[in-house]
């Protein structure tokens, strides 16, 4: 296992892969304040021309709800972008085939390659979060470092469920594209079945993230405290990465390489 830790650890080093997932939610960090910081100024322009809009005044809680909506959606699809040639990838390229001609099994395979890349997953969230909170510091005001600290780790076990899901999906298709197309399905799906039935939005996967919004308050809205519902999903989708991980191991042992 040590070998194919350090083979992991050197392609991710190596490669681009590196840079992608920390740039792009560094970059999110600074743009969710920034255009909450920007939008006052963009209506007194769109007034002088003579457009006539009204919005709410923003704070701090506003400028990271910003970069949590951007989390949401452009971070998520990076996440998918990155991994969906997880499994497919090494397939096509033979790569599978030649490591377990080696003395590696299936599952040292799939459980070290999800641990690493699941931290890089963490740790990029956690580094656009710190730069977000940064940056909503400088552009408006303090705002709770625990709050904040709170909803990260409740929105980190969503991405690390979609990081789980990707790579599930990636064990089952030989093209990648086809594993990234259906893993994107779920972020609209898991969403849209919480606002359908009441229990399944607070308890089910997507309750961390709706639960762990809240908590910051934003739009008016004031900051809510955090309740039983956020923790049971953010515990439900860390059991639901370890039945996906177990899912793409038992799919490796029936693949023909």
């Amino acid at each position: 296992m040590r070998a194919l830790l350090h083979k992991e650890l050197r392609e991710l080093i190596k490669t681009a892969r590196l840079a992608i997932l920390p740039v792009v939610f560094v970059i999110l960090g600074i743009t969710g304040p920034a255009l909450i910081r920007l939008l006052p100024i963009l209506l007194e322009n769109a007034q002088t021309e003579g457009i006539d809009m009204t919005l709410p005044e923003f704070g701090p809680a506003d400028a990271f709800a910003s970069y949590l909506e951007m989390v949401r959606q452009m971070g998520l699809l990076a996440v998918i972008l990155v991994f969906m040639g997880f499994v497919a990838g090494e397939r096509r390229n033979g790569m599978l085939a030649s490591l377990f001609v080696k003395p590696v099994s299936r599952l040292e395979y799939v459980v070290t390659r999800w641990a690493v890349n699941g931290v890089y997953v963490m740790a990029s969230l956690f580094v656009g979060s710190a730069v977000a909170l940064a940056y909503t510091f400088l552009l408006f005001a303090p705002i709770d470092v625990g709050a904040v600290a709170r909803v990260t780790l409740l929105y980190a076990s969503y991405v690390l469920l979609v990081f789980s899901w990707t790579v599930f999906l990636s064990s089952l298709f030989v093209h990648p594209a086809a594993a990234g197309g259906l893993s994107v399905i779920p972020l609209f799906v898991l969403p849209a079945l919480g606002l359908l039935w009441g229990p399944l939005g607070d308890y089910g996967p997507y309750g961390a993230v709706a639960g762990g919004t809240a908590t910051i308050g934003a739009a008016g809205s004031p900051a809510e405290a955090l309740g039983s519902e956020p923790l049971i999903s953010a515990a439900l989708n860390l059991g639901l990465c370890v039945a996906l991980v177990a899912g793409t191991y038992l799919r490796l042992r029936r693949m023909e390489l």
